[in-house]
């Protein structure tokens, strides 16, 4: 009884997450991010980015799935190299 009441429960958190939740869900895009000068691939939108980070942020590419965000973020040096904004 008490594994079926802790499913519930577990059910209704995931139900109840926020609209910026369901960004972060299956289906968003992983964007290539400038940030401060240094690549980074994240699932958040660049306002959330610039809200943690300041205007020092822009999106040079994105994708659908993590491994081809992956693939472009490495020809574009790696996670962590240097980036500018155009």
């Amino acid at each position: 009884m008490r594994i079926a009441a802790g499913i519930a429960l577990a059910g209704t958190l995931l139900l109840s997450g926020t609209t910026a939740d369901a960004d972060l869900r299956i289906g968003a895009d992983f964007g290539v991010f400038c940030v401060r000068g240094r690549l980074v691939l994240d699932q958040r939108r660049i306002e959330e980015l610039k809200t943690v980070h300041g205007d020092d942020v822009c999106r040079l590419d994105q994708d659908a799935t993590e491994a081809g965000a992956r693939s472009k973020v490495e020809r574009l040096g790696g996670v962590g190299a240097s980036c500018t904004c155009p």
